[in-house]
């Protein structure tokens, strides 16, 4: 699996949980006319697991740009300590 589909999975379980949180809060307001405490619980786990994937997700790929660059530096002044020599 590459890194692509493990993205777009992530991202789409993650918008299917807010659409269903919005979709559960909805149905429970015209149908009870009221939005059970249940359902306000769901709505808030959807929205921590959304913003736990969109979050981390951002700060994985910046972390892992900010460790490239380091490494890429490391690289560089190895090479040029080895032709120095």
């Amino acid at each position: 699996m590459t890194q692509d589909t493990k993205d777009r999975i992530q991202y789409g379980s993650a918008v299917a949980m807010i659409a269903s949180g919005i979709v559960l809060a909805f149905l429970s307001f015209i149908m009870l006319h009221w939005v059970h405490s249940s359902v306000l619980g769901f709505v808030g786990e959807a929205v921590g697991f959304a913003g736990g994937v969109f979050g981390l997700g951002v700060f994985a790929h910046t972390k892992g740009a900010e460790l490239d660059k380091r490494f890429q530096q490391l690289e560089q002044k190895i090479n040029s300590h080895a032709r120095n020599q």
